[in-house]
């Protein structure tokens, strides 16, 4: 695909390096231990859908003979509250993906190991701070937020500007006085 005659292939992606200090081997020899995350928009959520149905409330037969549903249902709303920890959890895992971690504990087909993710993280040795960070480089990579946007939109524009007639660069003459 192509838009404005510029190529468009393949979902966004979000680099994360974690440094780490370098390992020194027995010869002397320091070998870099920085930790690259990559993160890759997921393009379909199909496979979440059936693997974590939405929570529905339950409903009643109103006054009209129409169904009432009680969105206000203390087992609905603990429902919908992990329903959505699970969502974030499946596209942070799913997004980290391309990064080839290996978990011990987190199955991406088993819903019940999704919110796993973080403690495993800790497990390994990462900061809450860098657990975060990782979160974050995951939803960035799936997310447009409007700082993106106004900077993209500033982008374009400053290569849109008209460029005054005869001008061929910054002008570093000094001026005479």
């Amino acid at each position: 695909m192509k838009i404005a005659g510029r190529d468009v292939s393949g979902p966004n992606v979000v680099y994360l390096v974690l440094p780490r200090n370098p390992e020194i081997d027995e010869e002397g020899n320091e070998h870099d231990r920085d930790i690259v995350i990559k993160a890759q928009a997921v393009q379909d959520l199909s496979t979440l859908d059936t693997l974590l149905p939405e929570p529905k409330p339950p409903a009643a037969m109103g006054k009209g003979g129409e169904k009432v549903f009680n969105y206000k249902d203390t087992t609905y709303k603990q429902q919908t509250l992990q329903y959505n920890l699970k969502k974030i959890a499946y596209i942070v895992i799913k997004s980290l993906e391309p990064s080839e971690i290996e978990w011990d504990g987190v199955d991406l087909e088993d819903p019940s190991t999704w919110l796993r993710y973080v403690d495993e993280f800790k497990e390994a040795g990462f900061s809450q701070i860098e657990i975060n960070k990782i979160g974050a480089a995951a939803l960035e990579a799936n997310a447009l937020d409007e700082a993106k946007l106004d900077k993209a939109r500033a982008d374009f524009l400053r290569g849109r500007a008209a460029v005054p007639k005869g001008f061929s660069g910054q002008n570093t003459q000094v001026p005479s006085s």
